[in-house]
């Protein structure tokens, strides 16, 4: 009866969290125009926009980049000259709030189990994001990962803004916190290193949404990194802060971007908007592309979802707040269920191994706040445990048309 009542207590929490979001987004309809003013680039230019100093550092995530036989050219020449590893790995790492901590988990589960091989290609989305850079590094910088999961709270994160400036401005949180903490651990000797394994021919990318565009971006991480200014150094922290800004509760991350002689800013939010788990864009033919260059080896995708991919009956009351919240909870779950078909069918066409980790339907535990260390710990656990049991992954994504297939 304890259990059931706390259980309800914090429904009821997450629930009227919910609400107060859903005020603040009809409060800022009704103040349209009274909040930030920005330089937003033209709907008809933003197709061309680059980053103001940069070039080839991104592409959009629903097209083939403008300089792929270029990029597959530089990966085979790398590739040659670097050692080579038996197979081919890429590990893709997906949003999930603070249920990154499962794939947090899962991570230092793998190293200890000890077949945890170096990816060759990393992604990552929003939570993944904050994970990506220290999983592309590897099994050295697992206690980094542990760290974030286990011991920070919302407070160490983000803090709540003022009512009127909330209303007026572009997000309930500041994002300040946050920004300080991938100052810290995404620091420049780090950077540095990731910039050393992409001239090895390693890639990490990390994917945000282009809120102007409301298309997925997905950025080049190592390549950022050639440029070894301070500058670079801060844009490629403003690109993983930009993947994990949930839109309305954190505020967007601007990039100032030029087109046909003009500049301009660009809106980037969470990833997640747009994927919740990517690899490499359907148009790209892998196998064809590896062909072209005599690659040969074999490759297998590693997929990590922090979710858990169905959705546990309840019965919802009949108010604005316990709709949307679980309207919301089911398009997120079902975009990336989404997602993971898509991955999955397009590795079987480019003749990739296909793993999948997912949290357990059955765990239901809830989480009191946004960032719980309580929470994440045992998910954190969770993951460990599953990465070092006997069959860790699944060879496809789980059907959905019953649970039994779970």
């Amino acid at each position: 009866m304890v259990g059931f009542k706390k259980n309800m207590i914090d429904k009821n929490q997450s629930a009227l969290k919910l609400a107060n979001i859903l005020l603040f987004i009809i409060l800022f309809l009704v103040m349209a125009g009274c909040g930030l003013k920005r330089n937003a680039i033209p709907v008809e230019l933003q197709s061309e926009a680059t980053v103001v100093g940069y070039k080839y550092i991104r592409f959009y995530g629903d097209t083939t980049p403008e300089n792929m036989d270029k990029m597959m050219s530089t990966w085979a020449d790398l590739s040659k000259q670097a050692e080579r590893t038996p197979n081919i790995n890429f590990l893709s790492l997906s949003g999930g709030g603070a249920d990154g901590a499962f794939g947090a988990g899962f991570l230092s589960g793998w190293t200890a189990r000890g077949d945890r091989p170096k990816f060759n290609i990393v992604t990552g989305v929003s939570t993944g994001a904050l994970i990506a850079p220290f999983a592309f590094m590897g099994e050295e910088y697992d206690p980094f990962i542990k760290l974030f999961y286990t011991t920070f709270s919302t407070k160490d994160l983000v803090t709540p803004r003022p009512y009127a400036s909330a209303i007026s401005g572009d997000s309930i949180y500041s994002t300040r916190p946050l920004r300080e903490a991938l100052k810290k651990y995404v620091s420049d000797e780090l950077i540095v290193k990731i910039a050393a394994e992409h001239r090895n021919g390693r890639r990490l990318f990390i994917g945000t949404t282009n809120l102007d565009a409301m298309r997925p971006v997905y950025w080049d991480i190592g390549e950022i990194a050639q440029y070894k200014t301070k500058e670079a150094y801060q844009l490629i922290r403003d690109v993983i802060l930009a993947s994990a800004s949930v839109p309305v509760a954190f505020p967007p991350v601007y990039f100032k971007v030029q087109a046909r002689g003009h500049l301009y800013d660009e809106m980037h939010v969470d990833g997640g908007v747009s994927n919740q788990v990517f690899s490499y864009p359907p148009s790209i033919h892998l196998a064809d592309e590896l062909k072209k260059i005599g690659e040969t080896r074999k490759i297998t995708l590693y997929v990590i979802r922090n979710d858990a991919l169905i959705s546990e009956g309840q019965q919802i009351d009949p108010y604005l707040a316990g709709i949307a919240a679980r309207s919301m909870a089911g398009l997120i779950r079902n975009q990336g269920i989404g997602d993971l078909y898509r991955i999955f069918y397009t590795a079987q066409r480019d003749r990739v191994d296909f793993k999948l980790a997912f949290i357990p339907p059955e765990y239901n535990e809830e989480s009191d706040e946004l960032f719980s260390p309580v929470y994440m710990r045992n998910l954190f656990e969770l993951g460990y445990k599953m990465a070092k049991s006997d069959h860790p992954w699944h060879a496809s994504p789980p059907s959905c048309v019953g649970r039994e297939n779970y």
